[in-house]
């Protein structure tokens, strides 16, 4: 079975059509056999053990295949995705011509049996059911809705680039007992909901899980794929009008101390200003234990801010005492010396 490259349950293959029809007629697993051909029974003597003699690993190809990636949340360490299972196998006790094209019980052959360990409150969208093909290959197909977690770091937020993983445990097998393939429709779907990030290259590891805290290990496969956060968004909304109201707060260095009403007002709004825009801001910001680099240059502008403030309250004190010419050498250094401290801030936040 090959799935397109499209968006979409329509285009993710005749195999996924036959289920998700199934799944509306209400069909259960355990009438499949009862209710279609007669020929599609299975043969005597075959039950649930391996096709591989022991010792012998049998081979599976496993896949993930991303039909949607709806959102992803920062502080809770999750995503929300609409992800399909796939796994390949060949049991050549059901290589018979009765057999062949048969949709039958999965619980009725041997078979792994998948689940997410990263799961959150996922539900599956198929029945439970395999498709036997030509020469005993054995496919197998399910979608999962829901969420999903996985370890974000966030330190370089909003430039961070994350690996979403989804970790997929074939429950009840040991990892000697099965040689794993990557299967070839793994992949992304062209277009998915998801705005604010592109997705990149795909990474699979095949890794026991151990269980417990003795040395039982099950079979593990962790599918992880790279996303990039798409990081216009947050340069317009967060450190353009940050940028625009620190070189605001400035005004007040070429500006006559002894005209107090001009040096406060220009001061005073300027902090308002970035006050009303941090509440704002609540809802780009993860909420984290740590500082991001968004959360650096926020708290640097914000100090900027407040001390352009009491720069000008402390010009004009000055000049109010006829101390003006000693107000005005500070409002000189001031211009030379405030632009360096954004410098400054621009290092922490965007490059130590």
């Amino acid at each position: 079975m090959r799935l397109s490259t499209g968006s979409g349950l329509g285009r993710l293959g005749p195999g996924l059509f036959a289920a998700a029809a199934l799944v509306m007629v209400g069909l259960s697993p355990g009438s499949l056999i009862a209710q279609g051909d007669d020929r599609c029974q299975i043969p005597p003597g075959i039950n649930a053990t391996r096709p591989d003699p022991p010792g012998t690993p049998t081979e599976v190809s496993v896949g993930l295949w991303v039909n949607d990636l709806r959102g992803i949340d920062d502080a809770r360490q999750s995503y929300d995705a609409d992800l399909v299972v796939l796994l390949n196998w060949t049991d050549p006790r059901l290589d018979t011509e009765q057999m062949r094209d048969c949709r039958v019980p999965q619980n009725a052959v041997w078979s792994p049996r998948p689940v997410f360990r990263n799961e959150r409150g996922t539900s599956g969208s198929f029945a439970d059911v395999v498709t036997i093909r030509e020469g005993g290959l054995v496919d197998y197909v399910q979608r999962h809705n829901g969420l999903f977690t996985s370890s974000l770091k966030l330190k370089d937020f909003p430039f961070d680039s994350q690996m979403l993983e989804a970790s997929v445990v074939l429950r009840g097998l040991q990892p000697d007992d099965l040689r794993f393939e990557r299967h070839e429709d793994t992949g992304t779907a062209n277009s998915l909901s998801i705005a604010d990030w592109r997705v990149g290259e795909w990474d699979v590891d095949f890794v026991p899980l151990a269980v417990g805290q003795g040395a039982r290990e099950l079979a593990q496969v962790n599918f992880r794929i790279q996303v990039v956060r798409n990081r216009a968004y947050y340069i317009q909304k967060i450190f353009l009008p940050l940028f625009l109201i620190v070189v605001m707060s400035w005004a007040v260095f070429w500006i006559d101390p002894t005209i107090m009403p001009a040096q406060v007002g220009i001061s005073t709004s300027a902090v308002l200003t970035l006050i009303a825009f941090l509440f704002s801001l609540g809802q780009l910001l993860p909420r984290l234990s740590y500082l991001t680099r968004a959360d650096r240059f926020v708290m640097g502008a914000t100090i900027l801010v407040f001390m352009a403030f009491g720069e000008a309250l402390l010009t004009t004190g000055l000049a109010s005492r006829d101390r003006k010419a000693r107000a005005l050498r500070i409002d000189l250094i001031a211009r030379f010396v405030f632009p360096v401290l954004f410098a400054g801030v621009l290092l922490y936040a965007f490059v130590l």
